[in-house]
């Protein structure tokens, strides 16, 4: 089946689509492939991983195509789903380790400070535990801010006002002092240390 050339509202892509008209999706892929990905790739600053979010957008709607529904534009549909996949990306577990990985290359030193080794396993497994705890997206501001990204950069990222990301690496830090204070009252001032050092950088 070929798809005329006058086919081109978006009601009517839709419903081929559902139908399984594979030039219907191909019409969209090419009306939206290229807008779309330099909307991720603003957000992620990465060629393929800009890439694989568009490319998993438009496997999304493939697989549900049968049951797809949108009450919006497919436009700002196909916008909004970038975001969310922006999002997940931030959020995976492979960020989440990288950003842990390049705190622990800042702080290899230690092993040669005069803070013993207890003291950093301890502040390890405490930032752990309390940064699992956050709402989602104090944890992503705070894990990318440890990644060196600026607060406009992670803003920018996340669709949150800089004022918000601020707040929120704000309230990340506090939780950790409060729980750092609880338990090791004793290391307190040498742990926050630490946490400055780590999280506060420019």
């Amino acid at each position: 089946m070929q798809i005329s050339n006058q086919v081109d509202s978006e009601e009517e892509l839709l419903q081929l689509l559902k139908n399984d008209n594979v030039l219907a999706f191909d019409r969209i892929y090419n009306n939206y492939w290229k807008a779309l990905y330099h909307a991720a790739y603003s957000r992620v600053n990465d060629e393929e991983v800009a890439k694989d979010i568009v490319q998993n957008v438009f496997i999304d709607i493939w697989q549900k195509r049968s049951k797809f529904e949108i009450t919006t534009s497919l436009k700002q549909y196909l916008h909004g789903a970038v975001k969310m996949k922006v999002l997940h990306h931030y959020r995976s577990e492979n960020i989440k380790q990288q950003v842990l990985d390049n705190a622990l290359e800042r702080i290899s030193w230690l092993m040669h400070s005069h803070y013993n080794l207890s003291s950093y396993f301890d502040l390890e497994r405490i930032i752990s535990e309390e940064v699992n705890e956050m709402p989602q997206n104090m944890k992503t501001s705070f894990l990318l801010r440890n990644d060196s990204y600026s607060v406009k950069q992670i803003a920018g990222s996340l669709n949150l006002a800089e004022q918000t990301v601020s707040n929120n690496i704000t309230e990340a830090i506090k939780r950790l002092k409060k729980r750092i204070k609880t338990e090791y009252p004793e290391r307190y001032v040498g742990c926050f240390s630490l946490i400055a050092l780590l999280f506060t950088q420019n």
